[in-house]
Order: C-alpha cells, then structure tokens, then sequence
C-alpha cells in the first residue's frame, strides 16, 4: 500500500491509532504518556519516506514500540519513579472494542 500524500498517510494512520494507542499505553502505563508517544508517532510519520514502507501498519507499530521503549529507558535514566501502584491507569474502551484488545 502506497501512502505517498499526507492525506492518504492520515488515513492510515487513523486506521492503525488505536492499535498503536494500545501498544502505547500498555508499555508506558497513562494514557497522558501514550498520547504524547502518538503525537510524536505521528511526527515521524509525516517526516519519512513513505514511498518505501512496504507495511505501514507495521512501521508505525515499530515506531510506536520503538519510541516507547526510549521513552521508558529515558524515565529510568533520571531515574523518576512511579509514586504509586504499578497499574496502568483505566482507560474507558467501551466506545471503541479493538482498544480493550
């Protein structure tokens, strides 16, 4: 699938968001935390080569992951600590089933 204009990259990537939020969500544990990755994802998105991603929805997939275990890595880095229960915050997933997946 080619996404060479942004409007077809928006597209996709409005396809693929919750997924990438789930992904997001779960490694970072807000879901404050996960938009921001997004919008970052997004960024990033916009910015690349898209003539030469074979599978979008897997190079955003990637990206996500990618920017998410930095993110983690960089929080332990300052060493910043939770102050509470590590629990992921509840997120409400009754208006969209594939975010509770």
């Amino acid at each position: 699938m080619e996404t060479t204009t942004l409007d077809d990259a928006a597209e996709v990537f409005a396809t693929v968001r919750p997924r990438l939020f789930g992904i997001a969500y779960r490694m970072l544990g807000t879901a404050v935390d996960a938009e921001d990755l997004l919008q970052e994802v997004w960024i990033r998105w916009q910015t690349c080569d898209r003539s030469v991603v074979e599978n979008p929805a897997a190079y955003l997939a990637t990206t996500t992951t990618r920017l998410a275990i930095n993110a983690t890595q960089t929080a332990y880095a300052r060493r910043e600590s939770y102050v509470g229960p590590w629990l992921p915050e509840p997120v409400d997933t009754s208006a969209d089933p594939q975010l509770g997946a």
